[in-house]
């Protein structure tokens, strides 16, 4: 099983949104197990595509079934971008959706 790392910046935002929302953590750790055990079954979306260049990523989404969209965060999704090799799967986006 490859190494899950994460950006400085995604590490940030998780830690923004559990102090707002601790219920939060437990779709993020899920999304995460998501990515970890097969990360190869991610939707393709290449990133830096406005720049020329691109990389091969790939995202995933959970639901967030806690909360309708009309309470609390007003999203439905939490989706994370990553790269990934054989050692290592490196997260650089994760948003709400």
């Amino acid at each position: 099983m490859a190494r899950l790392i994460c950006l400085n910046s995604v590490s940030q935002w998780e830690r923004e949104q559990v102090a707002k929302y601790p219920e939060i953590g437990i779709f993020i750790e899920k999304l995460k197990n998501i990515i970890r055990e097969k990360p190869e079954k991610g939707f393709l979306d290449p990133i830096l595509s406005d720049t020329g260049k691109k990389l091969p990523c790939r995202k995933h989404s959970v639901n967030i079934t806690l909360f309708s969209r009309r309470h609390a965060i007003g999203y439905s999704y939490i989706i994370a971008s990553y790269l990934y090799n054989e050692n290592n799967i490196v997260i650089a986006k994760m948003i709400f959706a």
